[in-house]
């Protein structure tokens, strides 16, 4: 089996073990199925006595220097790196398949349907349409409630317009004006509408269609930067490829090199990190149904996690060896290649993390510097990977 394709089948496992795992957080309430999300994906080993003060110290930053570095480690001593020169580089073996190309092409053409303007067309539910309309209340037409000309379009039935909006165009035909009134509820949002009436007059301009995917259509939509089907479809193959490209090289790096010996002492910190935040996890989700049941979702982290004591220990085992691998390659091919990180990449790194509300001041308390400087070492290391190793013509 090639590389290449041992490494997807290895995506495709731990797709499915995701999904298993999605599957073993459903319980029933009442007789009603509830989905518990566990939040996050658990990266490292833990201590299994589950020591509740040892469980609460949640140190996203734990083994790490002030740099992001795995505290007193040179990671080029433990890690034999893959050989990068054996990398496939050829574009065409990661180009889509006949299937992904074809699904492709129907969700462009399903983006950009044709507008046909024949009269007398009675549109249906379902059916998108050009409407161009002018909203009046006792007389006076109020602000936003026109088109202006401009048309504007809406799939009838869906919800794209106020109740009761739709019903009434249903029926009519293409090319018709006509009148309507619409009864807004007291509780409607615009309060120059809330619990009243809206008198409208409706123009529909047409019917869109599904267009044919031909040079006219190419031209006609995407006419700035290619000239037929053949260059859209080739932007897109080459696109996609380096998008590939750039996820399997990153994967292979990781798989494909080889870990002479783990630090026991990093190893020990991670598995720490990783018994705080499973509890971390199991502690949030019970306070969760606490608050909205009265009772809580789990026993213990073994039954949240959906397995015995063996098992989970097994699988702790395993995922902690794949994190601490990941972050010494990371870190050996930043010491090989003699990179750094600049604070402007830090904050670059840092403003990724942090949900719309949060401030930078807030991803830094809750994940530590020393953390998002080692995620900076990561994204420092994938860009110089991207940059300098290409796909073949």
């Amino acid at each position: 089996m090639s590389q290449k394709k041992r490494l997807i089948e290895q995506k495709k496992k731990k797709e499915a073990l995701k999904k298993a795992q999605r599957r073993q957080t459903m319980i029933r309430i009442a007789g009603i199925a509830v989905a518990i999300a566990v939040v996050g994906i658990i990266v490292g080993a833990l201590v299994f006595d589950f020591n509740k003060s040892a469980e609460k110290d949640l140190n996203y930053s734990i083994g790490l220097d002030d740099n992001g570095l795995i505290k007193n480690v040179k990671a080029s001593k433990h890690v034999k790196l893959a050989d990068l020169d054996a990398i496939n580089k050829n574009a065409k073996d990661y180009y889509p398949s006949a299937d992904e190309e074809e699904s492709y092409i129907n969700a462009i053409v399903d983006s950009y349907p044709e507008l046909f303007t024949n009269k007398g067309v009675e549109v249906k539910e379902e059916d998108i349409v050009s409407l161009d309309f002018v909203g009046k209340v006792d007389g006076k037409e109020y602000e936003g409630g026109s088109t202006n000309g401009n048309g504007t379009r809406v799939t009838l039935g869906a919800g794209d317009l106020p109740d009761g909006f739709d019903e009434q165009i249903i029926g009519h035909k293409t090319g018709e004006t006509f009148e309507i009134s619409v009864d807004y509820p007291e509780e409607f949002g615009n309060e120059e509408l809330a619990g009243k009436t809206a008198d409208y007059e409706i123009t529909i301009n047409g019917i869109y269609l599904p267009a044919e995917f031909n040079d006219d259509f190419v031209k006609r939509n995407f006419g700035s930067n290619v000239a037929n089907c053949e260059e859209f479809l080739e932007e897109y193959r080459r696109n996609y490829a380096e998008t590939a490209f750039d996820n399997y090289l990153k994967e292979y790096v990781v798989q494909e090199s080889e870990i002479k010996s783990y630090p026991a002492s990093y190893l020990s910190k991670v598995k720490k990190f990783m018994k705080a935040k499973d509890y971390k996890q199991y502690e949030t989700t019970n306070a969760t149904y606490q608050n909205l049941y009265g009772f809580n979702a789990y026993d213990d982290v073994y039954t949240m996690r959906g397995m015995s004591k063996s098992e989970y220990r097994q699988y702790i085992r395993e995922a902690a060896g794949t994190e601490a691998k990941k972050n010494l390659v990371m870190q050996a091919l930043y010491e090989q290649y003699g990179l750094n990180i600049t604070d402007e990449k830090v904050k670059e790194v840092t403003a990724s993390f942090g949900l719309s509300s949060d401030s930078q001041s807030d991803v830094v308390d809750r994940f530590g510097e020393n953390y998002l400087k080692q995620q900076t070492v990561i994204k420092v290391v994938n860009d110089y990977l991207a940059e300098n190793f290409n796909l073949d013509d």
